[in-house]
C-alpha cells in the first residue's frame, strides 16, 4: 500500500505531524482531534481518503520534536502550527480535568511553543484567533449533521422521514 502522505511536502507531513502528537501526547487519541486532523488531511490531500491518512499520521507518532520543526520553512507556517496546536489541544479534555486543555496536552503544548521560538505577541495573536475559530465552530452534533447530511442543527422532518432514517 502506498504511504497516503506522499502527496505532502515535508514541512506539510511535519506539521501534520506536530499536530498529531499532540493529540496523542496524553493517550487519548478523542474523536473531535481525530475529526480535526481528518479535515485538515482532506484539504491537504484531496485524492486521499482522510482516514487513512491519520491513521498514518498516528502510526508515525513519536518523532523528533525539534527536527520536525526544523522542517517548517516560512515563520507564517510556524504560527500557523500555533494556532492549529491550539486548537487541537483545546478541543477535547478527559472527564475530570480542570482546564480546556488537560494536563499532557498543555505541556505538550509549550514544548512545541519552545521549539517554535517565536515571539510572544505572535504567539497570543495566534491563540487568539484559535480561540475565535473554536468560538465559532458549531456543537459536534450539528458539525456531523452538516457535514453528514447538509442539515441545520437540527434536520427537517421530511429528511427524517427518508427511507434509512428512523425516530428513537
Amino acid at each position: 500500500m502506498a504511504d497516503p502522505l506522499a502527496g505532502l511536502s515535508p514541512s506539510q507531513q511535519a506539521q501534520l505531524r506536530l499536530l498529531c502528537w499532540v493529540a496523542c501526547v496524553d493517550g487519548v487519541f478523542a474523536d473531535e482531534e481525530r475529526a480535526l486532523l481528518s479535515r485538515l488531511a482532506a484539504r491537504l490531500l484531496p485524492g486521499v481518503d482522510p482516514a487513512d491518512a491519520v491513521q498514518a499520521l498516528v502510526a508515525h507518532n513519536g518523532s523528533d520534536l525539534e527536527q520536525l520543526v526544523s522542517q517548517l520553512n516560512s515563520h507564517d507556517q510556524r504560527l500557523q502550527l500555533v494556532k492549529l496546536a491550539f486548537e487541537m489541544a483545546s478541543s477535547s479534555s478527559n472527564p475530570g480535568d480542570a482546564s480546556s486543555i488537560n494536563p499532557a496536552e498543555r505541556i505538550a503544548y509549550r514544548r512545541l511553543l519552545e521549539a517554535l521560538a517565536l515571539p510572544e505577541a505572535e504567539v497570543n495573536e495566534a491563540e487568539w484567533a484559535a480561540r475565535q475559530a473554536l468560538l465559532s465552530t458549531p456543537a459536534l452534533l450539528d458539525r456531523l449533521n452538516r457535514i453528514l447530511f447538509g442539515w441545520g442543527a437540527w434536520p427537517s422532518l421530511e429528511a427524517l422521514e427518508c427511507s434509512g432514517s428512523q425516530w428513537l
